[in-house]
């Protein structure tokens, strides 16, 4: 029997899923995110092959023995140079079936399992792809961290920063998210988050992401300013949907939409509004069915000209357990 590898590199970490064809997990593994964009494609290349080179050595498995590898990585697709590269590098090293694509890729195999319809990634960076009957592909959002990205963790991380800085200077209200972000960083001035944007945040996706961390607590506690930046969020998420829709004509059907990454864990706060905008478009919200790693599989199988039921009730079971 042969094997199938299926990666999810994204801005905050990169994880590797090995199973059997018939889906049945053989072994995972999880290293640091991969951005080109702020990493280089050395860096970034380095990364890939060592997770793989881990992942099959934990399952026992040999390259040679892999049938289908399915390499979902953020940014692939917007660098003509950095595609070519890994492509040519991760191929010398293992050699079987490959599909190289952009990590929402694999999140909408996964959400949908191979159906049409629209997926909606919101984590460190935020990116919608959508897929019509006839399999053509569409995408929104998701350009670069300094221009885009809206609706993302990292977009949330600044406009956190921006509001702290509103209610410094009184132009908005004092809430408790001025409160919590001063007690949290330290400040002893208001002033003093320039400093630590330029010296903890400035050129870190990871770290500015995590800003929203603080924006969450606040909004759980009831803050109205906090809460309001999360609609806005989810409002933006929604018109990336919408982009998507228009692009593949998808207006007038009642598409499917699902959703995955760390920004939807912060529940009812992003969900509530965004279902309510999706509704609003006249698309259904729906739950995703499996994960990004475990679309991957899905992909490599589905290129493999393999049946997917079976495989499906399998990575359901496997993944739910672990």
């Amino acid at each position: 029997m042969g094997y199938y590898l299926s990666v999810d590199g994204g801005g905050s970490k990169t994880a590797f899923l090995i199973t059997d064809q018939t889906g049945r997990v053989c072994s995972s593994y999880v290293a640091q995110g991969c951005t080109y964009s702020v990493m280089g494609k050395e860096t970034v290349c380095r990364i890939l092959c060592e997770g793989a080179q881990m992942v099959l050595e934990m399952a026992g498995i040999f390259p040679k023995e892999l049938v289908y590898a399915v390499w979902g990585i953020s940014c692939f697709g917007e660098y003509e140079e950095m595609d070519g590269y890994l492509a040519d590098k991760l191929t010398e090293l293992f050699p079987c079936g490959m599909y190289f694509c952009n990590d929402v890729e694999i999140g909408l195999a996964g959400s949908l399992l191979l159906h049409f319809g629209i997926h909606v990634v919101a984590g460190t960076g935020a990116i919608v792809m959508g897929k019509d009957r006839k399999g053509r592909t569409a995408r929104a959002n998701g350009w670069h961290e300094d221009f885009s990205d809206e609706g993302s963790g990292y977009w949330l991380g600044l406009k956190t920063l921006s509001l702290f800085a509103k209610q410094a200077d009184f132009r908005e209200k004092r809430s408790f998210l001025y409160e919590v972000m001063r007690q949290q960083y330290g400040l002893v001035s208001d002033m003093d988050i320039v400093s630590f944007y330029q010296q903890k945040l400035r050129g870190n996706r990871k770290e500015t992401a995590a800003v929203q961390e603080l924006l969450l607590m606040a909004a759980k506690l009831g803050d109205e300013s906090a809460v309001r930046l999360y609609d806005a969020a989810a409002a933006e998420l929604a018109q990336s949907v919408k982009g998507v829709a228009r692009q593949l004509g998808l207006m007038a059907e009642k598409t499917q939409v699902s959703y995955f990454g760390g920004i939807f864990r912060c529940g009812d706060l992003l969900l509530d509004p965004f279902s309510q905008y999706i509704k609003q478009m006249g698309f259904v919200l729906k739950p995703p069915a499996l994960s990004p790693l475990a679309g991957g599989i899905l992909l490599a199988a589905d290129k493999d000209g393999q049946q997917i039921t079976e495989m499906i009730e399998n990575l359901g079971k496997e993944l739910a357990a672990r």
